[in-house]
């Protein structure tokens, strides 16, 4: 399973990059291509202070995103660029630049007359994902490459300033700036979980790292969990709605925590603690998973209890940030024998 970006003129647009149609316009750029390549560097170097005065914008941050969800649930991640510009790096991003880099000008000079072949060879399987991010056919062929993601079953996602009538996939019309949302893409990946036989029910589980620590996320029955507390009754009073067997209870541990048994359940890892970083990966990558197992399971209603009072802060910076994000009705506060609990309702 792979999570590929191939991304065009359309991503830097926003950051004030000349889109492709806009370059092509321009006599200099003809002569680029048909002058030596001394005068081919000469003409880049005259260019470059705009790319090194451009920053990177949310598009970029939300390709980043995309790659950190991708090294934490362990899900092989290219992103592939037409662009010379740095801004994927500058987001402290990877990327492979098909026509060279401006911060290496010689690269872009000898890339002149090449060819993508290096996203034409790529294999491809029904798991896979292709995001294309602001290409245009004359950008780029990316018929042909549809065509070969569709034909091994896996998925294309278009997002464009403009509808393609050549594509058969699903497109995003919109400024790649506006439209790229992180989750809406990691929400798409088939991720298996793992079942975990408890005798009176199951569990679904999926392992994450973060940080180089191993965690593992759950999705226990709500009306099992609840019901061996004697909260149930309380919960469902409160919210107005009675859980199902559509309804998940969300628990997250530190991997080792498990082996040690209940004495050291939801125990924080030995070392330094995890930075504001690592933080906000975990949480994209806990309400990611949630909303591919809501695709997948076809979740009503995810509830979620903080085992400790440390966590509450994060619990509550997660349903902040996401809540709008996941499409969500509603994420509750519920104020228990004095721990907190959250309900929330998929749309």
């Amino acid at each position: 399973m792979k999570l590929v970006l191939l991304s065009g003129a359309g991503l830097s647009a926003g950051s004030g990059i000349p889109t492709y149609q806009e370059r092509t316009m321009s006599g200099e750029f003809k002569r680029f291509f048909s002058a030596s390549e001394a005068q081919a560097l000469q003409i880049l170097q005259s260019h470059k202070h705009i790319f090194d005065g451009a920053t990177p914008n949310n598009a970029h941050h939300e390709c980043k995103k995309i790659e950190e969800f991708c090294r934490a649930a362990d899900i092989e991640f290219q992103h592939f660029t037409l662009n010379v510009d740095s801004l994927i790096e500058k987001e402290n991003g990877t990327t492979t630049h098909i026509y060279g880099c401006v911060n290496d000008p010689v690269t872009v000079v000898n890339s002149r007359f090449s060819e993508a072949s290096i996203i034409d060879d790529l294999i491809w399987s029904q798991d896979d994902i292709l995001v294309i991010l602001g290409v245009s056919d004359n950008g780029y062929p990316i018929g042909i490459l549809e065509a070969n993601v569709l034909q091994a079953g896996g998925q294309v996602i278009n997002y464009n300033i403009e509808h393609n009538s050549n594509l058969f996939c699903e497109q995003i019309i919109g400024s790649v700036t506006d439209t790229l949302k992180s989750i809406e893409v990691t929400s798409k990946l088939p991720l298996v979980f793992k079942e975990l036989d408890l005798g009176t029910y199951k569990v679904d589980t999926y392992s994450i790292k973060i940080n180089g620590l191993n965690y593992v996320m759950y999705f226990s029955p709500s009306i099992h969990f609840y019901n061996e507390m004697d909260l149930l009754e309380d919960i469902q009073t409160f919210i107005g709605h009675q859980l199902t067997h559509s309804s998940f209870e969300v628990k997250f541990d530190y991997e080792p925590n498990i082996e040690g048994g209940v004495d050291t359940q939801f125990k924080a890892p030995v070392g330094p603690p995890l930075s504001l970083l690592n933080l906000n990966v975990l949480g994209l990558t806990l309400c990611s998973l949630i909303n591919i197992h809501k695709n997948q399971y076809g979740g009503e209603f995810y509830t979620a209890s903080a085992a400790h009072s440390r966590l509450v802060r994060f619990y509550n910076k997660l349903a902040k940030q996401y809540c709008n994000t996941l499409k969500y009705g509603h994420w509750l506060e519920i104020n228990l024998n004095e721990e907190m609990y959250y309900v929330i309702k998929t749309h």
